[in-house]
């Protein structure tokens, strides 16, 4: 469906030479490399790591068939809806180096259909997630204390943890099912508990239904960055960056090229713009609205976005691209300081013989681990 066809002039560039992920005949995995556990789900459809979050001993990720349904089946956004399944939330304990067993949120039944898509380790020690097609909610560290969040629909993408503690999250669609009745897309600002406080809508424009994805909040001025898919009636996609008010104002409209790919703010408030211009990658460093340092990321790779931002303690920004690399970027005397972090892939995840995008990527113990978008693969590689 043309709502979900964002990134696909990346994707198409190497999907067509990736064949379906392999299940039988694995070597056995290097530690020092990967990690790979499962199947974990009650249902058919076989389960990979997705978005992530860590709360510094145990890297949380989402468990979704979603990208793999999606190949399988000639790119159909909703595959995922045809079978029941489990809503999980994987777990890896990052000093032991192990999967534990999953968190399970919800059970495989008529109503659980979907999957659980981002996951955020709040500061109050929830674990809070989303699975898009249905219900978004928490759960305790242990597995205890699931609740759904009541009333608010469906369509929730990805979620941070904003100022005060609330949840902003993005409704990349208010009817994930059924494109064609679809309205609007919005960014939720939820309390902890669960109560909706507020929706700012994304209005569509000049007959674009507008989808907004990724966001971050700046914790000085509660303003909201979120990037949106602009989808034509033609079924065209363009990008746009928005930088909007507390009250969901549009402040900003930056239109692509730079295509910005993601957005967050470290622990001193400055804001961290990794963004696409042409076949090359860049990231700026933002403090009080005012560029302070840039650095180039080198060129893009085919299906190349940088889907996530996280820090290290001592500060250092880790971006993970989809393309198996992961960039560490450090930020001293004013100069931008980047170093590039690959990863080596199973055997059944690298092309020709299957696809993977890495999602999700951070630090611990002198590594970086990340999860990788085929079955449930955590790699890993020296941070230095």
């Amino acid at each position: 469906m043309r709502w979900m066809r964002r990134r696909r002039a990346l994707l198409a560039l190497a999907l067509a030479a990736l064949a379906a992920c392999g299940r039988a005949g694995l070597p056995a995995a290097p530690e020092r490399a990967w990690y790979r556990a499962g199947p974990w789900n009650a249902g058919p459809e076989p389960y990979s790591a997705w978005f992530a979050d860590s709360d510094g001993r145990i890297l949380y990720f989402g468990l979704s068939p979603f990208w793999s349904l999606w190949w399988q089946t000639a790119r159909d956004p909703r595959a995922d809806l045809r079978e029941a399944g489990d809503h999980l939330i994987g777990r890896f304990d990052l000093e032991r180096e192990r999967f534990l067993a999953p968190l399970l949120v919800r059970r495989a039944g008529p109503d659980s259909r979907g999957s659980v898509w981002d996951v955020l380790v709040h500061s109050n020690g929830r674990i809070y997630y989303t699975t898009y097609f249905e219900e978004i909610g928490r759960v305790a560290p242990d597995g205890s204390d699931v609740r759904h969040f009541a009333g608010v629909g469906a369509g929730w993408n990805e979620l941070v943890e904003g100022p005060a503690g609330l949840l902003y999250v993005t409704r990349y669609s208010d009817a994930p099912e059924d494109p064609g009745a679809q309205r609007r897309g919005s960014v939720g600002v939820f309390t902890p508990e669960g109560r909706l406080l507020r929706e700012l809508p994304i209005e569509p424009r000049e007959g674009s239904f507008r989808a907004p994805k990724s966001l971050a909040v700046d914790p000085a001025s509660g303003e909201i960055w979120v990037n949106v898919d602009s989808f034509s009636a033609a079924g065209d996609v363009a990008y746009e960056a928005l930088r909007l008010a507390p009250g969901g104002q549009v402040l900003e409209r930056s239109p692509s090229p730079p295509e910005l790919h993601f957005v967050a703010f470290d622990a001193s408030g400055r804001g961290w713009f990794a963004e696409a211009e042409g076949r090359d990658l860049r990231l700026r460093v933002v403090a009080a609205g005012r560029e302070i340092a840039a650095a180039s990321l080198g060129a893009r790779r085919p299906v190349d976005f940088v889907q996530d931002i996280r820090f290290a303690p001592d500060g250092a920004a880790i971006l993970a691209s989809w393309a198996a690399r992961a960039f560490v970027a450090r930020l001293a005397g004013g100069e931008l300081r980047v170093r590039e972090v690959r990863f080596e892939l199973p055997p059944d995840c690298a092309p020709p013989r299957g696809p993977s995008l890495l999602y999700t990527a951070v630090f611990a113990r002198g590594s970086l681990y990340a999860t990788l978008f085929c079955r449930a693969t955590i790699l890993r590689a020296d941070a230095d």
